[in-house]
């Protein structure tokens, strides 16, 4: 079977019985989490998979479509792999990607049907939910400063793990770190026989994706997906899509540590609730030395057009030129359309300045600290050592 009951089993073992004195603790704010997810979380997995049940009687053509050359955007966190992706995603002719609502709430095709349907009534009623949806995701955005997430916008496909209980996500979000590891270093800690189930969930939901879009997908277009969680999967990705390419974005190391081990802290103070503070540094020091290494070891000896390292600076300071160059290199072609697109992204991502603040400092690190145990990063990609960050 595909969900992975066992380590759903675990996970509840661990939460409820085995929490004291961890950064998961039981408090009240935690049971009461606990509790709404142990709720909804069935419910939603029951529609789930019946929907992929229904695809089997309904529309098991779907699993006759080629994925062919799919394009993986990866990296450390906080690296620009969103920007990108979203950016990316607008250019219909090349790509095809998943929206949030699909992942989360209709990764069959069945379902996405059923909500099509719903959503048109909605419309004919006046569109009374759809509105609903739009305030609560304004009401969302206004307070989250470190990621925008919208029904409508594309989004890591890494999620539609959660459906089969094999993403890094839960152990993430959840502070339950006991299993994250097997995850962190998918490639080399997670066995053949786990690597099979999951690899074979995951191709079959982009199969649907693209049976779904089937009616709007041109010739070559590619489905694109984009998840740091992607990075520790290099090859086997590579092994279960022979024909891939992949994209992956680097940041310093100076900016990505504090901002990751920031934005774990806002969700673990969220979902969680830590013993200490800033208890994820040691886990984020470790998962983003073997994150900046990997992809360079698995990707050096692969075809010029199949790979790319992207520095983020180039992605922010001229996010035209770079989607060119990645473009050219992967011998991808920009319609008159997309090229527009990029100007206008250009221009409206010029003045654009993070919300998002954090410090060093405060976290127990330094920039000397920093420098040394990345040394190699900077040199390989003559990187900036700048004397402030944050």
């Amino acid at each position: 079977m595909a969900f992975d009951l066992g380590r759903f089993v675990r996970f509840t073992y661990l939460a409820l019985f085995r929490s004291r004195g961890t950064n998961y603790r039981l408090t009240p704010k935690r049971l009461g989490l606990l509790a709404a997810f142990y709720v909804c979380f069935p419910l939603l997995e029951l529609m789930t998979w019946v929907g992929f049940l229904l695809d089997e009687i309904l529309f098991r053509e779907y699993r006759q479509r080629q994925v062919s050359q799919p394009v993986f955007i990866l990296g450390n966190p906080r690296s620009g792999s969103t920007s990108l992706h979203r950016l990316m995603a607008k250019d219909a002719q090349n790509f095809t990607t998943m929206m949030t609502w699909e992942i989360f709430f209709a990764p069959s095709i069945t379902l996405r049907r059923l909500w099509r349907v719903l959503a048109a009534l909605d419309s004919v009623l006046g569109s009374p939910i759809h509105n609903v949806i739009t305030a609560l995701e304004e009401w969302w955005q206004e307070r989250n400063v470190t990621h925008a997430l919208l029904l409508q916008a594309p989004e890591e496909d890494e999620f539609v793990l959660l459906h089969a209980w094999s993403t890094l996500a839960i152990y993430l979000f959840s502070a339950v770190m006991d299993e994250a590891q097997t995850y962190t270093r998918f490639d080399t800690a997670m066995t053949e026989v786990e690597k099979r189930r999951i690899m074979s969930f995951y191709r079959r939901c982009l199969q649907r994706h693209l049976y779904a879009h089937r009616s709007h997908l041109t010739p070559g277009r590619r489905y694109l997906a984009k998840s740091p969680a992607l990075t520790p999967k290099v090859s086997t990705l590579n092994e279960w899509f022979p024909d891939a390419r992949f994209i992956c974005l680097v940041r310093n190391p100076l900016d990505v540590i504090p901002s990751y081990i920031s934005v774990m802290e806002l969700q673990w103070r969220t979902l969680a609730d830590p013993v200490t503070p800033w208890a994820s540094r040691d886990y984020v020091l470790d998962m983003a030395q073997h994150w900046y290494t990997y992809p360079l070891e698995r990707l050096r000896g692969q075809p010029e057009d199949r790979h790319v390292f992207v520095k983020y600076d180039d992605l922010v300071h001229d996010p035209e030129r770079t989607v060119r160059g990645i473009y050219h290199r992967l011998r991808f072609q920009v319609s008159s359309e997309f090229a527009h697109v990029l100007h206008v992204e250009a221009e409206r991502t010029r003045d654009y300045r993070s919300k998002h603040h954090y410090s060093l400092e405060q976290m127990g690190l330094t920039r000397d600290q920093i420098i040394a145990e990345y040394r190699d990063v900077y040199e390989r990609f003559g990187l900036d050592l700048k004397e402030q960050t944050g």
